[in-house]
C-alpha cells in the first residue's frame, strides 16, 4: 500500500498532521531521529480510526492483523511524556492499535530504530520493572513484525470482504 492510500483509509477525528518543528522537537526530546517513512506519515496524517476501508497487515510469513487506529504525533508524544500504566520495554512507542486491542509499536532505540512490533495486551504485567526488548520478545509480550515503517506500509493491504 502506498502512503497516500494508507492516509486516505484513516478517518481523522480531529488529530492534526505534524509540522517539521514539532517532529524536530520530539526527536530532540527522545534523542533519536524518527524514521523518514514515519515522519512522512505524521506530516500527512492526523491519525484516526480505520473502519470504512478495512486495512490489514500481512507479512511475508503470512501473519495478519487488522488495523483499527493510527496515532498522530500528539498521541505518540503523550506516551513518551506520560508512560502507560504498565511497564513496557524502553524505546517502544505506540503508533496504533489492531482490531483486537493490541498495540502497534515502533522501536526508537539506536540499535533497532524503526522496527515494528505488536504488543500482546493479554501478556501485559501491570506492575514490576519494565522488561528489556529482548526479554519482552522471549516472553511473548511483543512480537517483531517488520524491519521498518516503510516495509510495514508496503505490507498493508485492503482487507478482502469475507461476506
Amino acid at each position: 500500500m502506498t502512503l497516500d492510500e494508507f492516509v486516505a483509509s484513516i478517518e481523522n477525528e480531529g488529530g492534526t498532521p505534524a509540522t517539521e518543528a514539532e517532529l524536530s522537537r520530539f526527536e530532540g526530546r527522545t534523542g533519536v531521529p524518527l524514521p523518514e517513512a514515519l515522519r512522512a506519515f505524521l506530516k500527512r496524517s492526523g491519525g484516526g480510526m480505520i473502519f470504512n476501508t478495512p486495512v490489514e497487515y500481512r507479512d511475508t510469513d503470512g501473519r495478519e492483523l487488522q488495523l483499527r487506529h493510527m496515532c498522530d504525533l500528539v498521541e505518540i508524544e503523550r506516551e513518551f511524556t506520560k508512560p502507560s500504566a504498565y511497564p513496557l520495554p524502553p524505546a517502544l512507542f505506540v503508533i496504533g492499535n489492531d482490531a483486537g486491542g493490541n498495540s502497534i509499536m515502533i522501536c526508537l532505540s539506536k540499535e533497532r530504530n524503526g522496527q515494528i512490533f505488536v504488543l500482546d495486551h493479554e501478556m501485559v504485567a501491570y506492575e514490576g520493572e519494565a522488561e528489556t526488548l529482548e526479554e519482552a520478545e522471549e516472553n511473548g509480550l511483543v512480537a517483531f513484525y517488520s524491519p521498518s515503517f516503510n516495509q510495514f506500509l508496503t505490507d498493508l493491504r485492503i482487507a478482502e470482504d469475507e461476506g
